[in-house]
C-alpha cells in the first residue's frame, strides 16, 4: 500500500506542481535573483527542445542548404546546452534548496499524515486506463480501494456526463423572480444526480472512514477528474426528480459535509507548509529540517493592504445572458500578439462586478479597488505593483479568456485602451500575471473558465491561468470550471470574503470553510439551487 501510494504520486506529476514549486523556492530563498534565474532557466529548456526538434526535422533532409542550416542549428543548440548547464550550477552554488524544492518527490504516507492538520483529510485519486485507484488519509488512520469499474474511459464518460448538465444549465428566462440564463437555450438542463452519486460511492465512500468527522478534504485528482469540482458529489442516492429545484435544494452534497480544496500534486503540501512561509514558526511540525539557512524573503515595503482588486471593466457591449462568458482568446486576438482592443470593448458589460467589487471596498475601506476605466492592464503591470506585492486578499473580476492556439494563452479581460500596445493592451495573459510580484494569501479569478486547460495537446486541468498566479506568489487561487452567472458569483464571492476575518481568520481551513459558506448563500436562494451556479469556484492551494 504504502508503495503504491508513492508510486501514484510519480505517476500524477504536473506541471502545476512543478509552478507551485518554482515559486515556493523563490520565496524561500527570499530573492528575485532566483525568480530571474528560474525563468532564463525555462527559457533555455524550451529554447533547448525547440532546436532538437528543428535538428530531427533537419536530419530527415539530404538537401545541401539543409545540411548548411543542421550545422548552424546544432552550433546554437550547443551552446544553449552550455548556457543550462551554467544557469543550473549558477543556481545550485547560489540557491542550494532550489533543487530540492523544484523536483517534487513523492511524500510517503508518514510524511503526508505529519503534515496533514487534526482536522484535515486528503483524497489521492489516480485515473488509469483499466481501473481507478484511491487513497484516503488523515493524521491517524490510512485507506485505500481500487475502483474496478471507473477506468479512464468510463471515468471520461461519467465526468463528460456532470459537464454536460452543468454547461448547458440554468434558469429558464422569464419573470422577475427568475435569475438570467447561464446560457443560451430554453429551460435547465437537469443534473444527473445519480452519475454524481456513483462517482462518490466508487471514488470517495470505500476510503471515507480514513477522514469520517475531519472537516476539510483536499483532493489530488487526475484525468477527467481535473475538469470537475468534487462539490458536485452527492452522499445519497437520489430519490425525486432531478429538475425539480425544492429536491436539488434538499440534495446532500460532499460540500456539505466538507469544505473543500485541491492540490496539483501530494508534493505541493510540502511546499506550501514548509517552504512557502515567511515566518518559520508558522511551518507545519511536520516539516522535515532544512537543508541549509536560506535567506527570508524580504518585506513588502510599506504598510500590508487587505485588498487589491480590479474588474468591472469598461466595455459597451449588452449585459447579454447575465454571464461573465466570451469568445476564447483566439477571437479577440489583433495583429502579431496584442488583443483587438475593438473586439474587447464590444464584449459584454458586466454589472455584477462592479456590485462585486463595490461590496468588497466597503468591507475594506483601505484596500485598493478598480473599477470601470481605471480596472487597467497598465494599473496591474504598472501603476499599482507595490500595492499589488503588499495585498493579502487579490480580485480580478472580469471576463475569463480560454487558450487557443499557441500565440493565444488564457488570460483576463482589461478596460481596453484607445490603441493596444505591449504596454497595455487590455488583455491580461497568462505570462503577463507570472510576471507580478505577489505575496497574497489568496487570490479570487472571479471569471469564467479560470480553471480550463491552457490548450496544449494533454494540459493539465489547472490552467495556466491559475499557475501563473501561483507562481507570481499566491498561496491559494480560486478559479471556476465553467461560464458562471454573474449574479450568483457576486453572491458568492461577497459571502466568501465575509467568512475570511475576524474570529474566522484564525482557523486554518478558513479560506476552505469560507468557499463553503459562499456557495451555501447562494444555494439558500431557491432559484439557485442547481449547482451550476453554486459549484464552478474550487480552493487550489492552502485551505486556510
Amino acid at each position: 500500500r504504502a508503495e503504491a501510494y508513492e508510486a501514484a504520486q510519480w505517476a500524477m506529476a504536473s506541471d502545476a506542481a512543478d509552478a507551485l514549486a518554482r515559486v515556493s523556492a523563490r520565496f524561500a530563498q527570499g530573492d528575485d535573483a532566483l525568480g530571474r534565474l528560474a525563468e532564463e532557466r525555462e527559457s533555455l529548456i524550451e529554447r533547448r527542445d525547440r532546436l532538437e526538434r528543428e535538428l530531427e526535422r533537419l536530419y530527415a533532409s539530404e538537401d545541401a542548404g539543409a545540411l548548411a542550416e543542421r550545422a548552424r542549428t546544432r552550433t546554437a543548440w550547443e551552446a544553449t546546452v552550455e548556457r543550462l548547464r551554467a544557469a543550473d550550477a549558477d543556481i545550485e552554488a547560489r540557491f542550494p534548496a532550489y533543487s530540492e524544492l523544484t523536483s517534487p518527490r513523492a511524500l510517503s504516507i508518514a510524511e503526508t499524515q505529519a503534515l496533514l492538520g487534526p482536522d484535515e483529510g486528503l483524497l489521492l485519486v489516480l485515473v488509469n486506463p483499466e481501473a481507478t485507484y484511491v487513497w484516503g488519509l488523515s493524521r491517524e488512520r490510512v485507506e485505500w480501494a481500487r475502483a474496478e469499474n471507473l477506468g479512464g474511459a468510463a471515468m471520461t464518460g461519467a465526468v463528460n456526463r456532470l459537464r454536460a448538465s452543468l454547461t448547458s444549465a440554468g434558469a429558464v428566462r422569464g419573470g422577475q423572480e427568475v435569475d438570467p440564463v447561464l446560457f443560451a437555450g430554453p429551460q435547465a438542463t437537469p443534473f444527473d444526480r445519480s452519475t454524481a452519486h456513483r462517482l462518490y460511492a466508487e471514488l470517495v465512500q470505500p476510503v471515507e472512514a480514513a477522514f469520517a468527522g475531519k472537516t476539510t478534504l483536499i483532493s489530488v485528482v487526475t484525468g477527467a477528474l481535473t475538469t470537475l469540482p468534487l462539490s458536485v458529489l452527492t452522499t445519497a442516492a437520489p430519490t425525486g426528480a432531478d429538475a425539480a429545484p425544492e429536491v436539488l435544494a434538499a440534495t446532500p452534497w460532499l460540500i456539505d459535509r466538507y469544505a473543500l480544496a485541491t492540490l496539483p500534486s501530494v508534493s505541493s503540501l510540502e511546499a506550501l507548509r514548509c517552504h512557502l512561509v515567511a515566518d518559520p514558526a508558522l511551518r507545519s511540525p511536520g516539516c522535515p529540517p532544512r537543508r541549509s539557512e536560506v535567506a527570508r524573503r524580504d518585506t513588502p515595503t510599506g504598510a500590508r493592504l487587505q485588498l487589491a482588486a480590479f474588474g468591472a471593466p469598461l466595455l459597451t457591449g449588452e449585459p447579454g445572458d447575465g454571464t461573465r462568458g466570451s469568445p476564447g482568446a483566439d477571437d479577440v486576438m489583433g495583429e502579431g500578439r496584442l488583443a483587438d482592443v475593438g473586439k474587447l470593448r464590444a464584449l459584454p458589460a458586466l454589472p455584477g462586478s462592479k456590485l462585486e467589487l463595490e461590496t468588497l471596498k466597503s468591507r475594506y475601506p483601505g484596500a485598493l479597488v478598480r473599477i470601470g476605466p481605471e480596472a487597467t492592464e497598465h494599473a496591474v503591470r504598472a501603476l499599482d505593483t507595490g500595492a499589488l506585492s503588499r495585498a493579502r486578499f487579490v480580485v480580478f473580476a472580469t471576463h475569463g479568456l480560454m487558450a487557443g492556439s499557441a500565440a493565444a494563452e488564457p488570460g483576463l479581460v482589461m478596460t481596453p485602451p484607445d490603441q493596444a500596445s505591449e504596454a497595455d493592451d487590455g488583455y491580461l495573459g497568462a505570462s503577463e500575471a507570472a510576471q507580478l510580484r505577489l505575496d497574497a494569501e489568496f487570490v479570487v479569478l472571479s471569471a469564467c473558465n479560470t480553471a480550463a486547460s491552457d490548450g496544449r495537446p494533454g494540459g493539465e486541468g489547472l490552467s495556466g491561468l491559475a499557475r501563473a498566479f501561483f507562481y507570481a506568489g499566491a498561496r491559494s487561487v480560486m478559479v471556476s470550471h465553467w461560464e458562471v452567472s454573474d449574479a450568483a458569483t457576486t453572491t458568492l464571492i461577497t459571502s466568501t470574503f465575509a467568512g475570511l476575518d475576524g474570529d474566522a481568520a484564525r482557523d486554518p481551513g478558513v479560506r476552505a470553510r469560507a468557499l463553503q459558506a459562499g456557495i451555501r448563500a447562494v444555494r439558500a436562494e431557491r432559484r439557485w439551487a442547481h449547482p451550476a451556479y453554486w459549484a464552478a469556484f474550487t480552493l487550489v492551494g492552502e485551505p486556510g
